[in-house]
């Protein structure tokens, strides 16, 4: 007598596992996803900027945060960069920008994307 099912000892058609290899990778900081977008605080808990964007340097890190200051509804606002390692997080797990302000960073060069 025939029949359909599979005997569990068969092996699977097409295939065969030679061995498995697994790498652990493990790191810290902070996901990207997270941080686009995040208010930036200065150290006096005052609110001067929000993350826009991220360059990923050729060192295959973030090297550059872009920074949208200023405006209102997302008129007028300016872009700028700001150098990722000088980014800190405080107890309320916000974004920190210790020492600047809004006016700093108003000063600072605009950034433009190269088209």
């Amino acid at each position: 007598m025939k029949t359909d099912a599979k005997k569990d000892n068969e092996p699977v058609v097409g295939g065969i596992l030679m061995a498995v290899n697994v790498d652990v990778v493990a790191t810290t900081g902070y996901r990207a996803s997270k941080l686009l977008k995040s208010d930036i605080y200065n150290d006096k808990g005052e609110k001067i900027g929000k993350i826009d964007d991220f360059i990923v340097g050729s060192e295959e890190k973030v090297s550059v945060a872009i920074v949208a200051v200023g405006g209102f509804l997302g008129m007028g606002k300016r872009m700028v960069a700001v150098s990722a390692g000088l980014f800190e997080s405080n107890a309320q797990g916000q974004v920190v920008l210790p020492g600047a302000t809004k006016d700093r960073l108003k000063a600072l060069p605009a950034f433009q994307y190269a088209v």
